[in-house]
């Protein structure tokens, strides 16, 4: 089988994901690349959230002015147009619709930007035209980088913004000397999902011991294994009251998936939210401080000796 999987850039790329929100999914990704940095690697973060993204909140980082992302819109000139309706057939995304003879009506909301219905256009019809989608942005605090991408306000489209945002972060690894890019994806197994963990050597998929984080790491599983990626489960709120950790442990060794870490509940990673700083500099000796850093430094000797 080949592998869905593409990357064109030399620096081990590690996707912190989840099948649900909520789990802690920000939170180690955030932890995890400051606290390889805190080691002495040249990090990456990467907010690929792009319908809430909010590491830069967690790592109170101001953001620059950020750089538009567009995409292609179809201007139709009536004067030139025949009415072959060949380019509502070439819609998948059914944005063009028309009547044999007449003129397309174009809805701005269904379109993809694929630019399909130019490229069979005959009649030189179809103009180039854009949209802007959203904004990427960086930022850079004690060594840290950190690559932002944020989708517009009322925009569908957000696979096409995860993707500029990966896009701009591989385009910025290539020059900058970095050991490592840790991202944090989208909650979910969609396409917005899909986006960062194509070009990713290594996905953690951070869960809770509950009836939706067991049902859904079910199927965030299932998505690496279908991009034959390797993954690995760090399970959040690890000792909850009532909590389903047995049902987790069957899920992983029926799967023969490794089970990285273990956090347990802490009011520090609240007080740590709420003060803007990473939990591995505020109080990277509680409870919760210790099992991120245990999986901070098995990530950083995994790095060191290339297993990644």
């Amino acid at each position: 089988m080949v592998t869905l999987r593409k990357k064109n850039v030399d620096v081990p790329i590690v996707a912190v994901t989840g099948g649900k929100g909520g789990t802690g999914k920000t939170m180690v990704a955030v932890n995890l690349a400051v606290g390889l940095n805190m080691e002495g690697l040249k990090v990456m973060l990467v907010d690929a959230d792009v319908d809430g993204p909010c590491c830069a909140a967690l790592l109170g980082m101001k953001l620059d002015a950020g750089n538009e992302v567009r995409t292609f819109r179809p201007v139709i000139e009536e004067t030139k147009c025949v009415g072959c309706m060949k380019c509502v057939d070439a819609c998948h995304e059914h944005a063009l619709i028309s009547l044999q003879g007449e003129t397309p009506i174009f809805f701005e909301e269904l379109c993809s930007g694929c630019g399909a219905c130019k490229l069979v256009c005959g009649y030189g019809a179809i103009g180039d035209g854009w949209k802007t989608i959203g904004t990427t942005y960086t930022a850079d605090a004690d060594g840290l980088k950190l690559v932002v991408g944020e989708l517009k306000p009322t925009e569908p489209r957000s696979p096409l913004m995860a993707r500029a945002t990966v896009l701009r972060a591989i385009s910025e690894l290539r020059n900058g000397g970095y050991d490592v890019a840790v991202i944090d994806t989208a909650p979910g197994v969609h396409n917005t999902v899909a986006q960062p963990l194509w070009v990713s050597d290594l996905a953690l998929a951070v869960t809770e011991p509950t009836p939706l984080g067991t049902h859904d790491l079910k199927f965030i599983l299932a998505l690496a294994r279908e991009l034959e990626l390797p993954v690995e489960v760090v399970l959040n709120k690890a000792d909850v009251p009532g909590g389903l950790k047995d049902e987790l442990l069957n899920i992983c060794h029926e799967r023969g998936i490794k089970l990285t870490a273990e956090i347990p509940l802490d009011e520090e990673l609240l007080r740590s939210y709420i003060a803007g700083e990473p939990l591995m500099k505020k109080a990277p000796n509680s409870p919760a401080g210790k099992a991120l850093m245990s999986l901070i430094l098995t990530i950083r000797d995994r790095l060191k000796g290339g297993e990644i």
